[in-house]
């Protein structure tokens, strides 16, 4: 008799302190949103889901800080287990690949452990130089291409940077998102964890990436928010998050990748191509490419930014064919075919203009249509309605900004074409978010 009460009381499915248990884990589902969406087969025996399974609602995300931060003050560490600035040399001996645990999806999701840097050949540095100053010379001939004197300012900043004597400076390259001092918002945010702050201060301001990384977890679908994770190129430092590099541009390109494979009906195994006008060094691009595969992706930027993205890119994905407007300068007109050659595009916004009519399924320009004059304004949005069969995404602010670009916003923005707008929202990042399906 003793030892029937021992094993209820102990080890019985229904043993009081499960009982306990289970209204404590009731308790605790106040502070998850609805994608912790967990039950029991059995009544009253809930148990607690692994931590990285857990999203925070917004109580939840108050506790969580609070936690942390008193933790951080007492001890000088993170009270979560499953978060951690990296080692300052950027391998992967942060992560824990080896094995499963509650800390980290298991097989490990991140997308950056399955990119392999490779070691380009001097070859590849004379072609990027090539290619920039020819991309310069052919910015500078077209009309319709200027910037404005903030765009310009940037331009001679990054030329400084990352050359030296019209050779590039292959250390600044191989180190460009590595505390790069510009007013370029796409580098200097890369800056936020930075190996020039304090540990303090990186501790206190990863807590904030967290609390945007569980915010951003009722609006992204989670599979994307499991695998987005930001590529080590760059050489930039970053906290570690239940195995994933978190910073706020890979947030960024979560939520726009969601949204994509939500309200599109893009297939990711057709051979789609996007085209990314004002794409950066290929942030968004690299990020797309991990969920369409096999889809080609055209970038469309400024001869430093494309001169950037090459170097990411290849870096990224050292198999990738990648094209450059020197594969295209014999051609008066550039098909579908012709682009399906390459994994990846870079191309001066002057070859545009030889595109074939609907030659693109998606079109994209996240926040930069509005840091335009209004002459490349009304370039991009006629070739953007030309050349795009299926498919625009646009994120960017509402109206004209005077103090900074002096540009007009979306609502300032000439469309003749009809779009069927699948998205037409307000998004965390203070832009019009804009999904057109086009109407023939």
């Amino acid at each position: 008799m003793i030892k029937k009460i021992k094993n209820f009381i102990l080890y019985d499915y229904h043993r009081p302190s499960a009982k306990i248990y289970h209204f404590f884990v009731w308790f605790k589902k106040i502070f998850y949103n609805r994608k912790t969406n967990f039950f029991a087969e059995r009544i009253l025996l809930l148990k607690s889901p692994p931590e990285n399974m857990i999203y925070y609602n917004s109580l939840g995300r108050i506790i969580f800080l609070l936690k942390n931060y008193l933790y951080i003050f007492l001890s000088g560490n993170f009270f979560e287990k499953s978060l951690h600035l990296e080692d300052k040399k950027n391998t992967n001996d942060d992560l824990n690949i080896d094995n499963g645990s509650d800390n980290s999806p298991w097989p490990p999701q991140a997308m950056h452990i399955y990119e392999k840097e490779k070691v380009l050949e001097e070859e590849f540095y004379n072609k990027l130089e090539k290619d920039y100053f020819k991309s310069v010379e052919l910015f500078k001939s077209e009309e319709v291409l200027d910037e404005t004197d903030w765009w310009l300012e940037c331009r001679n900043e990054f030329k400084n940077i990352f050359f030296k004597e019209k050779k590039i400076d292959i250390d600044k390259l191989k180190n460009f998102r590595n505390d790069t001092e510009t007013k370029a918002e796409i580098l200097l945010d890369q800056n936020f964890i930075s190996r020039g702050n304090s540990n303090f201060k990186n501790k206190i301001r990863s807590l904030s990436l967290v609390n945007l990384y569980h915010k951003l977890s009722d609006h992204v679908d989670l599979d994307v928010l499991r695998k987005c994770s930001e590529s080590t190129i760059g050489n930039n430092y970053s906290v570690i998050y239940r195995n994933q590099r978190i910073g706020y541009r890979i947030l960024r390109y979560a939520y726009y990748t969601s949204q994509i494979r939500k309200y599109t009906k893009l297939n990711e195994n057709d051979k789609n191509i996007f085209l990314d006008i004002g794409g950066g060094y290929g942030g968004l691009s690299r990020t797309l490419k991990h969920f369409y595969s096999k889809s080609t992706f055209v970038l469309v930027e400024l001869p430093e930014l494309s001169f950037l993205a090459n170097y990411f890119l290849a870096q990224c994905f050292p198999n990738a064919k990648i094209g450059t407007s020197s594969d295209f300068e014999n051609k008066e007109v550039i098909t579908k075919n012709d682009l399906k050659q390459f994994d990846f595009v870079l191309i001066n916004p002057a070859y545009l203009k030889y595109f074939e009519k609907d030659t693109v399924d998606l079109s994209i320009n996240t926040t930069s249509l509005g840091e335009m004059t209004d002459k490349m304004q009304k370039f991009y949005v006629n070739e953007i309605e030309r050349v795009t069969e299926k498919y625009f995404y646009s994120v960017n602010r509402a109206k004209k900004r005077v103090e900074k670009y002096n540009s007009k916003g979306f609502y300032d923005l000439k469309f003749n074409s009809t779009w069927h707008s699948l998205i037409y929202g307000y998004t965390h990042t203070y832009h019009v978010e804009f999904l057109g399906k086009k109407i023939k």
